[in-house]
């Protein structure tokens, strides 16, 4: 059996252990208070951010985990989230790992907001149209004025397959209920004017951070 098979990789002839999987989080307090999808941390002997951060799931519900550090963080940007629905076609941006850490820095993968409501007409979930991959699921959604307008879900369940080009995210006044309900503070955004590409991308880079979930 190869050393892959153990979760292990070699640099330099030594072997370095590897995450059974990562995906993407946000900041969403200024405790370091990390939002991300329960997926990600589901039956995991222990959690990372950033590869460096110890973290614990303090609450998870309707497809969300919320972590907490178990060290102090000072986080370089807190979501603000958007105060209503965005419009249909509008431009979204993303930000994630889609290639689970790799590049160690987070990317931005820009779609549209293609509809309000979910695939099964569910009031919680926006539809958008865009290419994600799983290490982005738990990342956020930002409209162009730099606003969190909602959590990226994961392209699969176990059972169903999302179509080539579709995704779902988790609404942002959902998360934020779901927030409130673990006793976690959500910051929600004035109305702003749009930004520039490189200013949104640059808000989501971030706020965006690595989950790692290890065997132990």
């Amino acid at each position: 059996v190869g050393p892959n098979a153990q979760g292990l990789d070699r640099v330099a002839g030594m072997a370095v252990r590897r995450p059974l999987r990562a995906a993407s989080g946000f900041f969403v307090d200024a405790d370091g208070t990390v939002a991300t999808a329960a997926a990600a941390v589901e039956g995991c002997g222990r959690v990372t951010l950033d590869d460096r951060i110890a973290a614990s799931v303090s609450s998870a519900s309707d497809g969300v985990a919320l972590l907490a550090p178990v060290d102090a963080v000072a986080p370089a940007r807190v979501a603000a989230f958007a105060p209503a629905d965005g419009a249909a076609r509008s431009r979204v941006a993303v930000g994630g790992f889609p290639y689970e850490g790799v590049l160690g820095a987070a990317s931005t993968t820009w779609g549209t907001l293609e509809d309000v409501r979910g695939l099964d007409g569910s009031a919680d979930r926006l539809r958008l149209a865009m290419a994600a991959t799983p290490g982005e699921a738990g990342g956020p959604v930002l409209d162009m004025a730099g606003r969190v307008a909602g959590m990226l879900l994961p392209c699969e369940d176990g059972t169903r397959v999302l179509p080539q080009g579709v995704a779902v995210a988790l609404k942002g006044r959902r998360l934020m209920d779901l927030m409130g309900q673990a006793g976690v503070a959500a910051r929600v955004a004035v109305a702003g004017a749009a930004l520039p590409p490189e200013r949104v991308a640059e808000r989501a880079a971030e706020m965006t951070v690595l989950v790692s979930c290890w065997e132990e």
